[in-house]
């Protein structure tokens, strides 16, 4: 699955990544989110580093690939689906002694490269009692090195490039985009920084304000702030999705100097990194220098792959009640799905385009077009490396209450189950997710992002060049079976929000096992 068409917008803070929910509440935007993460560039004071701005490449090359694409979906669309092939990348890799791995693509349509390292850690890794490590590493990694100081990013900006990071459930990804001449030094500095972290009292605690006050201005102060925290923690009764990678502000409160140099020597080591580079370079050259630099670390000790509690499935509806100061009532729903690359993953995210592809998207026609009940609607599918959940969501019109949002989507998903979505329902959603295929390869950036997303949560980069192929074999069938099979009552977390004057608010909930 593209991460592109989990994320349609990057937030560098940190992940899935991945829900943003827009409605209005008086005159604020309504912010419900899994982890808000990958979606919309961050706040201020959010993330380390410059902020992000995307490369100059030129689009022809991704213009090209995407006419290929629309062409292969018209032929497609005429069951001559195995008689074209699309435009094929050609990836190179290789793996070091130490365990690194490394993926090259070469594209010479503008004197730029990016440079990304995938840490295979995220919040699903985190033990209880020590949340939100993995994001406050995404900080720490900026505050200097034992043999540069605190010169991360101005060598960066010194070298004409720009820098960032994010967290999400699972992994921490860095990068840099600058002048393709300048390669050796980005891959010089994430050496250094991989070997050389300078962790202090000081820089813990600096970092550790920093984290305290994202979580004030994200989730704690805005209005509907919590709601995605409220619903992960009674959707998911075992498995670490159950906290948000922003963590516990009380255990990133009383992490000590040595836990945190803990998590930094078990998990920031070159065999749980995967160093992606793409642009207008020598992969001769590429190899040369990452061989140089990285291969000099020595292989981590420590175990990194702790076993991840699989989340039973879940056998009935729980629904959870919060009483906040807003002024309009919402919902969400979220239903429990597999992950990201099963069979059922690629149906499943036809589905979220037919409910949900802007102003057509039968949700948003039903409940804020047909009947006027809600602000606004919409859904989206929140793929990961584990099993995750599908959201429906909707903020509701003056005057009605959730229950009625309810009704209407239930009434749109039954239409989908009884059965099978339109042709040109189907088509729509496809040629959408092939626009958006396309766009994953627009820039050096969102190529070696998408990259670095298919080796390491999918297990090969290579699945790039075969991803539309599966979308467009998606039958109607096939869609209306993943809509029976996940969209079931006994599958579904229920969030209600209601308006109350006591800003502090109230929890209910009833059903499930919280």
């Amino acid at each position: 699955m593209r991460q592109h068409l989990r994320d349609p917008n990057e937030n560098p803070c940190g992940g899935v990544r991945n829900i943003l929910l827009h409605g209005l509440d008086a005159a604020c935007w309504l912010l419900l989110s899994r982890w808000l993460w990958h979606a919309g560039q961050s706040p201020a004071g959010c993330c380390a580093g410059q902020g992000y701005l995307r490369s100059r490449s030129s689009r022809f090359g991704a213009l090209y690939r995407l006419a290929a694409l629309v062409a292969f979906s018209f032929l497609a669309c005429s069951s001559v689906l195995g008689a074209v092939g699309l435009p094929t990348l050609k990836i190179n890799t290789f793996e070091l002694p130490n365990g690194l791995h490394a993926i090259m693509v070469e594209r010479s349509d503008a004197p730029v490269v990016t440079v990304e390292v995938w840490y295979h850690v995220g919040s699903k890794d985190e033990q209880p009692g020590k949340t939100g490590f993995a994001h406050l590493f995404e900080h720490l990694m900026f505050d200097g090195t034992k043999t540069l100081g605190n010169r991360f990013s101005d060598y960066i900006v010194r070298a004409g490039g720009i820098d960032n990071a994010y967290t999400t459930d699972d992994s921490t990804v860095f990068w840099e985009t600058m002048p393709s001449s300048n390669l050796p030094v980005a891959l010089w500095l994430e050496a250094d920084r991989m070997r050389n972290l300078d962790i202090t009292q000081k820089t813990l605690n600096n970092e550790r304000e920093v984290v305290n006050e994202e979580r004030r201005q994200r989730f704690e102060n805005p209005p509907y702030g919590n709601v995605m925290e409220e619903l992960y923690a009674h959707a998911f009764t075992v498995n670490p999705y159950q906290h948000l990678p922003i963590g516990s502000a009380k255990d990133v409160n009383r992490a000590t100097l040595r836990d945190v140099k803990e998590f930094y020597d078990t998990y920031y080591v070159p065999n749980d990194a995967t160093v992606v580079i793409v642009g207008d370079f020598s992969v001769d050259k590429a190899e040369a220098s990452v061989r140089k630099y990285f291969a000099p670390i020595p292989r981590g000790t420590r175990s990194i792959s702790p076993p991840i509690p699989v989340e039973p499935p879940q056998t009935s509806e729980r629904v959870v009640k919060l009483f906040q100061d807003v002024a309009l009532p919402a919902f969400v729903e979220a239903y429990h799905i597999p992950a990201d690359g099963s069979p059922d993953s690629y149906p499943l995210e036809l589905v979220s385009k037919i409910l949900s592809a802007g102003d057509s998207g039968l949700i948003y026609r039903r409940l804020v077009y047909q009947k006027q009940l809600a602000l606004q609607a919409d859904s989206s599918a929140n793929f990961s490396e584990d099993p995750n959940l599908f959201f429906v969501f909707a903020v509701m019109n003056t005057g009605y209450s959730p229950r009625q949002g309810e009704a209407a989507v239930a009434s749109v998903l039954d239409r989908l189950k009884d059965k099978p979505a339109s042709e040109r329902e189907l088509e729509r959603a496809k040629n959408q997710v092939l626009f958006e295929l396309a766009q994953d390869e627009e820039t050096s950036k969102s190529l070696a992002e998408q990259l670095g997303y298919d080796a390491v949560i999918l297990k090969s980069p290579r699945l790039i060049n075969t991803e539309a192929a599966r979308f467009l074999a998606v039958t109607p069938e096939e869609v209306q079976a993943v809509v029976k099979k996940y969209f079931a009552r006994h599958n579904l977390t229920l969030l209600e929000v209601y308006p109350e004057q006591n800003k502090q608010g109230t929890l209910k909930s009833c059903g499930g096992a919280h």
